[in-house]
């Protein structure tokens, strides 16, 4: 059964809210009152407390009595209730793989998740040896769970926790946090890993054609990577039968990404083309762009102009900067949605610091929602 201790108060309520339970109102001292239909459940809260294993039981058991399911089951659902989860599985007649096998599939995802976490804070067509330590250290946060019986399954497991919801007053302009950017850190790899792997599904499998150059810029723009590719094809060949299929499971404990997440199946046919692009990408396309994330402040255009003058306040080196960049009638269109709705931007491009201090960006390749946070800004009016 998962260690009850593993499983914060957050992550309870956030599994019964799932699950259409609803919290009664009447308080109670370290304890909440959950229920539905004719049945309750109560919710410890101080997850410090020496009996606090003995009240995870119980609830388990609760909800258990109350679905029909068994406790186990129900044990395992909460397991990964603050973790984003990729599964990898595939389809194989043997009763068991040659560890050569599973050293392939584990070595892929491991390569996978740095090449990723490296496109999240540089955008390259190929990494190579340039992996900056923050994505190097992110491979020892993310982690393989419990094998899951049936077909073989490798769940690789990212924690994220809580992401807490920035709550803006009126008009007041967002505020950029610096720890809240560390914590997001882990949500934003593993959403460029859907994207990526949806990008490479439909440039591969879908369309059956290599792309064209142009494309595999744009596509490297949004994270592609030669490493990524590189990893996936390493995950894809792993098995000496079967297919690769990858599904994906949300923390319940914050809202999932705007984009990206649906189950992809890649053939082993798949490969060749998959290696062909991540070769492509280290010898001809020649990309490196910086990203930052943040907030835009100010816009800036004529009537009568095409393009506009934005300011985003990002992190930068530890401290918040604004980057004064100029965009294009589509991007500053985009500029004025997440202005007005207050929500986080995503850019890449060429980042220049002057004498003064002050940066900017000369060179636009893509500015868009950061779609892989969740919608955490709450308007009060």
């Amino acid at each position: 059964m998962t260690s009850p201790g593993r499983i914060s108060p957050a992550g309870l309520k956030a599994y019964l809210r799932a699950n259409s339970w609803e919290l009664q109102s009447k308080p109670l001292p370290r304890v909440e009152i959950w229920e539905r239909d004719s049945h309750e459940v109560l919710v410890p809260l101080n997850s410090e407390a020496s009996d606090y294993p003995r009240r995870i039981c119980n609830f388990i058991e609760d909800i258990a009595n109350e679905s029909g399911l068994a406790e186990e089951d129900i044990a395992r659902e909460l397991q990964y209730i603050e973790d984003d989860v990729i599964d990898l599985r595939f389809e194989d007649d043997r009763p068991f793989v040659p560890l050569s096998d599973a050293t392939k599939m584990l070595n892929g995802a491991r390569e996978f998740a740095i090449a990723n976490a490296c496109s999240a804070l540089q955008r390259r067509s190929y990494h190579g040896r340039s992996r900056p330590l923050q994505a190097r250290k992110h491979a020892q946060t993310v982690g393989m769970g419990h094998t899951l019986r049936g077909s073989f399954i490798i769940p690789i497991v990212s924690p994220i926790g809580v992401m807490k919801p920035v709550i803006i007053e009126g008009e007041q302009e967002p505020l950029i946090d610096v720890e809240s950017e560390r914590n997001y850190f882990p949500r934003r790899v593993t959403g460029m890993m859907a994207d990526v792997l949806r990008q490479l599904h439909e440039l591969v499998v879908e369309r059956g054609e290599l792309p064209s150059r142009d494309e595999l810029r744009r596509a490297v723009y949004g994270g592609l990577s030669a490493d990524a590719c590189f990893a996936l094809a390493a995950m894809v060949s792993a098995p000496e039968t079967g297919d690769l299929d990858i599904a994906f499971r949300w923390a319940l404990t914050s809202a999932p990404p705007r984009v990206g997440g649906d189950a992809l199946e890649f053939p082993k046919q798949s490969v060749g083309a998959i290696q062909e692009i991540a070769h492509i990408l280290r010898d001809e396309v020649k990309i490196s762009d910086k990203v930052i994330y943040g907030f835009v402040s100010s816009l800036d255009r004529d009537p009568d102009d095409d393009e506009g003058v934005v300011k985003v306040k990002a992190l930068i080196a530890g401290r918040v900067r604004p980057v004064k960049m100029t965009l294009g009638p589509d991007a500053y269109h985009v500029a004025i949605e997440a202005n007005d709705l207050k929500l986080r931007v995503v850019v890449t491009g060429s980042l220049y610091e002057s004498g003064t201090g002050r940066y900017a960006m000369p060179r636009v390749d893509l500015f868009r929602i950061d779609d892989y946070l969740p919608l955490e800004v709450a308007n009060r009016f």
